[in-house]
């Protein structure tokens, strides 16, 4: 006999649409299952049905979750905004929060230290911030309350101790130096010009919170402080990882005066000696050490910080190593480019090419370590040439070969010449790719294609012509002058008529046209005749 089921088509799947709009008919449709199922035999029942209708408001449920986790994300900054624009989104979309710390019980009993005497309103920047860093140092050497105190505050207003950024005080550890592996926390001492501090005071104190962020990126958090010695704001950067893009969430304590009141838990000097007074971890800090399976590796030092990785020294073994790091999750397709082209060029066992020993998403760690350098030698010549012959062999090309990207390897007699940085490399199967590299570098047709909107097709010459004015700007050192409102197209622009009035002697002239010839010998005798 032919079920009722089979003759209006009725599928599982409609019937389980049907009970999850009607939930109400699942004892009605029970019944016609228990029917069924006694003709047919084969249809599923209704324990079945009600499992799925769960794993269905489960996968629903979750994908809620998804939606409102994705909203919560599109709300964040990406931190590429300027610092007016930061500050103004702090304000307008940061989350109050409550201090995040024990409040300390210490007291303060004279007058040094205690934030009592502050420059008068006719006081300059400089005067309040000299004002602020002497009464920390009365706070770190006052006995009650030095004993306490795991970190200090360092003047960091002549120093680049965020790269390129220079916050005015940074919290360190006692006993150790300032770089930004060892940075606690940062802040600024600003002259207010109104009641609050502007958009572009708060963005900048913020700036260098993010900084801090990227510089350490096994890292989630960061306090930042802002005070001018009357009142102090702290704010938390946390770091959001989703889907391969860095996002940053901002959160504020509300501002206290800074003077000292034994009565008042919440106060401001009572949050900056707390700050003094906790351990790294307790404000975010992560040692500086990273585990592969059974190995690890220990960062002792910065090195150098580039556009989309920090490269630290580390040991491991007792053997120095480079560590590099992505600054943010957007840059995690460089580094597993990277790892695969290195990979790829391990079969040619070029001591010019570092070779991977550990790996993840987010950071290399590579041997053998190098040194930035100032000039080539006659040696290297050759040695790179050669090198890019043989990448080239295989498909493989750099893209970015700049002066940044040659190092010296000074663990070996020979001191070899190491060519780095293989994140941006492309193969000859890719015709055509956005820009990327080093714009000063890149041959006339590349910016022509950059000026004129067009896409770039990328070939082995690229690499050498690279090469070639990377070596130019070392041996002459050109002032290249670009304007401060300068794009991208501009700046090509500039570049192409200074690189046109290079290749006007015959030593330069021979140069090119031998790389138009792909002559990789004879580029080399023409460079060696330069030394």
């Amino acid at each position: 006999m032919a079920s009722a089921r089979k003759e209006i088509g009725i599928t599982y799947d409609d019937l389980l649409a049907y009970i999850v709009v009607n939930p109400n008919k699942v004892t009605e449709i029970e019944e016609t299952l228990g029917y069924e199922q006694s003709i047919a035999g084969n249809f599923p029942n209704v324990a079945s049905l009600q499992k799925e209708i769960e794993d269905l408001s489960l996968r629903a449920e979750s994908g809620f979750k998804k939606v409102h986790h994705l909203v919560e994300i599109s709300s964040l900054s990406s931190g590429f905004v300027p610092e007016t624009e930061l500050g103004k989104e702090v304000i307008d979309n940061g989350t109050e929060i409550t201090f995040p710390l024990n409040i300390t019980q210490s007291i303060k009993g004279r007058a040094l230290g205690r934030f009592s005497e502050t420059p008068g309103r006719d006081a300059s920047e400089k005067e309040i911030q000299d004002y602020f860093m002497s009464e920390c140092y009365e706070l770190e050497n006052y006995e009650p309350i030095k004993k306490k105190l795991k970190l200090i505050v360092k003047d960091t207003r002549r120093s680049l101790v965020l790269g390129t950024r220079k916050p005015d005080f940074v919290f360190i550890q006692k006993n150790t130096n300032v770089d930004y592996l060892n940075i606690m926390a940062v802040g600024e001492v600003k002259k207010q010009s109104g009641e609050n501090f502007s958009n572009a005071q708060i963005g900048q104190a913020i700036s260098f919170g993010e900084k801090l962020l990227q510089l350490q990126p096994r890292r989630s958090s960061v306090l930042v402080l802002l005070t001018n010695c009357i009142i102090i704001n702290i704010y938390r950067v946390t770091r959001v990882d989703f889907d391969q893009q860095t996002r940053y969430k901002y959160e504020f304590v509300p501002p206290q005066p800074l003077l000292y009141n034994s009565n008042r838990s919440d106060n401001g000097w009572k949050y900056l000696v707390t700050i003094m007074e906790s351990s790294p971890q307790d404000l975010g800090w992560v040692e500086p050490s990273l585990k592969f399976g059974s190995n690890t590796v220990i960062l002792t030092r910065p090195i150098s910080m580039g556009r989309t990785s920090v490269v630290y020294e580390g040991k491991h073994n007792g053997k120095s190593v480079a560590v590099k790091m992505a600054k943010k999750t957007n840059y995690y397709s460089y580094f597993d480019r990277e790892r695969r082209v290195l990979e790829n060029l391990s079969s040619l066992e070029s001591p010019h090419i570092p070779k991977i020993l550990f790996y993840n998403d987010d950071t290399l760690v590579m041997t053998p370590l190098g040194e930035k350098i100032n000039n080539l030698r006659k040696k290297d010549v050759r040695d790179i040439i050669t090198t890019l012959q043989n990448v080239h062999s295989l498909g493989i090309i750099h893209r970015d070969l700049r002066k940044f990207n040659f190092l010296r390897n000074l663990n070996d007699l020979n001191s070899n010449i190491l060519i780095v940085d293989w994140g941006y490399s492309t193969n000859n199967s890719e015709s055509t790719l956005p820009f990327a590299g080093a714009l000063e570098c890149m041959p006339d047709y590349v910016l022509q294609s950059l000026i004129n909107e067009e896409e770039i097709t990328y070939e082995p010459q690229v690499d050498l012509i690279c090469f070639v004015r990377s070596f130019y700007l070392m041996l002459h050192k050109p002032s290249l002058t670009f304007g401060k409102d300068d794009d991208i197209k501009q700046r090509a622009s500039v570049l192409l008529n200074f690189w046109k009035d290079c290749r006007r002697s015959d030593i330069w002239d021979n140069v090119y046209n031998t790389i138009e010839a792909s002559d990789y010998e004879q580029l080399i005798q023409h460079l060696e005749e330069l030394f």
